[in-house]
């Protein structure tokens, strides 16, 4: 019975303190708490909406909050952390209950704030949302007024795991409203929801085709005949063949591939001459084979 008797004066003190908070930093946007113990003592985490309303001026009214927790409380060394809630403040239930319950004390109609904070929620990407505003709306009898979009979960352990439940009080003059909004966050997962992946088509196997190297046959070196041999035509001297042995022809079968325009356009051989080699190579070829 010790451990439980511990366990339950542990939790009763975070309630204390948590309510403690919430009334101390009235106007700041509670976000919610986080209480850790740790060698060096106890951290508390605090999201809020306008971390500068929570420090003060030059820390001071953190300091004195501090203070507060370590002396009521009798918490071994508190460190508060001041978490900003950024742009997640409007998928926060319990930062849009107390904006909710803000906007109502300035003189908003119910009807108004109502709406513009489903909107602001579902805006923000919430699967779903409700917002319950109760007390003397419209007249001296008490009524409740619901504001509901999208997907909500009330009750199981599926409402526990994809719903955040947020609470305020708005006072003014006909009385208290009480505010409680419910939103279902972006990211949950509800268990009826079922992703179907499509096959995916098996590719056919290639066939392996195996590469049969082609013997090539051995190059049979082509017979050259020195081009010194054209010196056996009529009227074709060395002096022509020193011309084409400049021009990098080496033998009377690369002489045989041009054609009469190609000799002619050699330097120093005309077309008559070009037309006299071509004739009498034929013959000397012939003869040679």
């Amino acid at each position: 019975m010790a451990g439980e008797r511990k366990f339950i004066r542990e939790n009763t003190n975070r309630l204390l303190i948590k309510e403690f908070l919430i009334k101390k930093i009235e106007g700041a946007g509670f976000g919610g708490m986080n209480i850790q113990r740790t060698p060096m003592g106890t951290r508390i985490n605090i999201l809020v909406e306008r971390p500068g309303m929570v420090i003060g001026k030059s820390g001071n009214k953190i300091k004195e909050i501090t203070e507060d927790i370590k002396n009521k409380f009798h918490v071994d060394n508190p460190q508060i952390e001041i978490q900003e809630a950024g742009s997640s403040a409007s998928l926060n239930a319990k930062i849009m209950a107390e904006k909710l319950a803000e906007a109502l004390e300035r003189g908003w109609h119910f009807r108004r704030a109502g709406h513009s904070t489903v909107k602001r929620i579902m805006d923000a990407g919430a699967k779903g949302c409700q917002v319950v505003i109760a007390g003397k709306l419209t007249g001296e009898r008490h009524r409740t007024e619901k504001f509901t979009e999208g997907h909500i979960k009330f009750c199981g352990e599926t409402a526990k795991q994809v719903m955040d439940i947020g609470y305020a009080s708005a006072k003014l003059k006909v009385g208290i409203f009480g505010i409680k909004v419910r939103i279902m966050r972006p990211d949950s997962k509800l268990p009826d929801e079922i992703k179907i992946k499509a096959r995916e088509e098996e590719k056919p196997k290639e066939k392996v085709v195996e590469k049969v190297e082609e013997k090539k046959e051995p190059e049979v070196e082509k017979k050259k005949t020195d081009i010194k041999k054209l010196t056996e035509i009529k009227g074709v001297g060395p002096s022509i063949v020193k011309k084409f042995e400049k021009a990098g022809i080496t033998s009377l079968e690369e002489l045989y591939e041009l054609d009469v325009d190609d000799l002619a356009a050699i330097e120093g051989i005309g077309e008559k001459t070009a037309a006299n080699i071509i004739k009498g190579l034929r013959k000397i070829l012939e003869e040679v084979a």
